[in-house]
């Protein structure tokens, strides 16, 4: 009996855990994801488009749809000092929601389903 109030107690924090981080701020959830083993890292290709970055403090925050390699969807969060070109593409270093670096990069260096998908 007390073997299974104990896995009940393990569930239920596990529980806990996974709907707590699913409300984290995103801040918190970069920083977790950031350390994450179980996380890999990945290049997420993003175009910039009409939608105004917000203003913070000294930067642009944009948040993008893009693509991996391999043509999955991915919505990436990052920041700049300036305001990007509108149509301009991005290579995003990202690890979960966690941006580590980003990069303009030309259309003919963006990988082919990825390419596919930004011409639909």
């Amino acid at each position: 009996m007390k073997k299974l109030k104990g896995i009940g107690i393990g569930i239920v924090v596990i529980l806990i855990l996974i709907v707590g981080y699913t409300f984290l701020p995103q801040t918190v959830t970069e920083v977790l994801d950031r350390g994450n083993p179980f996380i890999s890292q990945e290049d997420v290709y993003v175009q910039i488009d009409e939608h105004q970055p917000k203003k913070g403090q000294h930067r642009y925050e944009y948040s993008l749809i893009g693509y991996t390699s391999d043509g999955n969807e991915k919505k990436v969060t990052f920041t700049s000092s300036t305001i990007l070109p509108e149509g301009s593409y991005l290579k995003v270093d990202a690890k979960g929601s966690y941006v580590k670096t980003w990069e303009v990069v030309k259309s003919h260096k963006l990988p082919s389903k990825a390419k596919e998908e930004f011409e639909e």
